[in-house]
């Protein structure tokens, strides 16, 4: 009875696994729904904008109270739209890039489709002195992937000046 036990163990695992996944799959897709629900809203929002901007032009009022009501509900429901899709990237184990805006996998140092840096910038870091090289300046002088050096070569450029 000992194989019998543990073939019995190792499918009471497998289907714990397995429901676990679903219940990942559950939440994604309602926290995708969620999302959808959020950017609809926003639409209808800047719908509405669009109309109280275009009446009151067409009566030759003002009334910016309104208007700025209107536009801090939507910056509200964008916040909120952001934090959603944060969670649903942690979930699918992606981080976006602040450049393009494309998906990469979570750990990644460099997005695959434009080479910037995914590398987490701490928010208390001070502004370096004006004599202080600048990143920029670095990134410049020696490509940060091996992508970019071909891609530098390709278009003949010399991907190592000399100094």
């Amino acid at each position: 009875m000992g194989k019998f036990d543990n073939l019995l163990l190792k499918a009471k695992d497998l289907a714990g696994v397995a429901g676990n996944k679903a219940q990942e799959v559950a939440e994604l897709t309602k926290l995708k729904l969620q999302a959808t629900q959020m950017r609809n809203e926003i639409d209808s929002n800047y719908m509405k904008l669009g109309e109280i901007v275009y009446e009151l032009e067409k009566n030759g009022t003002q009334n910016e109270e309104l208007v700025n009501m209107c536009v801090a509900e939507i910056e509200a429901k964008l916040q909120e739209l952001e934090e959603v899709n944060q969670k649903i990237n942690e979930m699918k184990k992606v981080v976006k890039c602040p450049e393009c805006g494309a998906e990469s996998p979570a750990g990644s140092l460099y997005c695959s489709r434009c080479g910037a840096s995914l590398a987490e910038k701490p928010e208390d870091q001070e502004p370096q002195e004006p004599d202080a090289p600048q990143p920029e300046a670095a990134e410049e002088a020696a490509p940060a992937c091996p992508q970019q050096e071909a891609a530098q070569e390709a278009a003949g450029e010399d991907p190592k000046p000399e100094a």
